[in-house]
């Protein structure tokens, strides 16, 4: 297979590390181009849980090109098999949109990995439902440099589409690349369910990132104050609301799994505390703005996600 990863942050050096592994054919695309000069000469570092070190040295299937490279690089005649869009909300313009259609052939899938809400529905509007992959992962990573990841904390990445015919599992070319991930430690599941996934993983990250970013703690600093965890359970039950009133039936063990991710990823910095720690603007309008958004729409008040949604914003400017 030949994969793409655009984006050159925590999740995408993780995954690019795993995946090149697998010996496919792998371009990632980075922002700017002193990464990929870095990523050029060094390759890639991925520092597993017990601080083993993995470097991935550059061949002719490992290419690293920047955002600006995309249009000479669609004049190459190999297809691209999967695109993994590994950017923020806010990067996924029509520019961005643009670039990436000229990468694709007709059996090009593009692959959202994208947090919080709204994205599914602006790839499937511009590039096709039937063309769309989403992701949904509770993998921990922190970006150590323009090189190098730190693989904080396992989970499940589930793979599907947003439409409940689609029959995922019955695609080898979808199960190649489950495989290609499941072999190098990313546990990977094809799910014909990804609305209820995208949902809860909206959930789990509407309560965790924004107090981890609040606090600075990281994911596990969440379990170990009976305060921290009351402000979780206002933020789980308001947004369990929302997904009630829009008849979404989130599993009824999600609290639970919350729980779990941050006791998995307790070493992890969530998404939203890096940014706030690099100065950088958030995902909070795609997460908990989303939720207060949708709660309006239904009549229903947030009081803690509307706080902690105004708190991130104050603390971004």
């Amino acid at each position: 297979m030949r994969i793409m990863i655009i984006g050159g942050g925590s999740l995408g050096l993780l995954f690019a590390g795993k995946l090149a592994q697998s010996g496919h054919d792998l371009t990632v695309v980075t922002r700017t181009k002193e990464q990929a000069l870095e990523l050029q000469a060094r390759g890639i570092t991925v520092v597993e849980p017990d601080r083993e070190e993995l470097v991935l040295t550059r061949d002719n299937k490992f290419k690293f090109i920047t955002i600006d490279d995309l249009n000479a690089h669609s004049n190459q005649s190999s297809p691209i098999d999967y695109i993994c869009l590994m950017v923020k909300q806010a990067a996924i313009n029509n520019e961005l949109i643009d670039q990436i259609q000229r990468q694709m052939s007709p059996n090009t899938y593009v692959i959202g990995f994208q947090n919080g809400i709204g994205h599914e529905r602006r790839l499937s509007e511009l590039i096709g439902q039937e063309r769309v992959l989403l992701s949904v992962t509770t993998e921990g990573a922190k970006r150590l440099t323009a090189s190098s990841v730190a693989h904080t904390g396992r989970g499940i990445t589930y793979l599907g589409s947003m439409d409940p015919s689609s029959q995922i599992d019955a695609n080898p070319h979808h199960l190649l690349f489950a495989q290609a991930l499941e072999r190098e430690g990313i546990h990977t599941i094809l799910s014909k369910n990804m609305e209820v996934r995208v949902w809860s993983k909206l959930v789990i990250n509407a309560v965790i990132n924004p107090l981890t970013a609040i606090l600075r703690v990281n994911n596990g600093g969440l379990l170990s104050s009976s305060w921290a965890l009351s402000l979780m359970k206002d933020l789980y039950e308001e947004a369990r609301s929302v997904a009630e009133a829009l008849q979404i039936d989130l599993p009824g063990d999600l609290w639970t799994s919350i729980l779990d991710v941050c006791e998995k990823t307790s070493w992890n910095h969530s998404s939203m505390l890096q940014d706030i720690e690099a100065s950088r603007q958030t995902e909070i309008d795609y997460m908990n703005g989303s939720l207060v958004q949708f709660a309006k729409e239904q009549g229903l008040k947030l009081p803690m996600n509307d706080f902690v949604y105004r708190m991130i914003k104050a603390i971004e400017y």
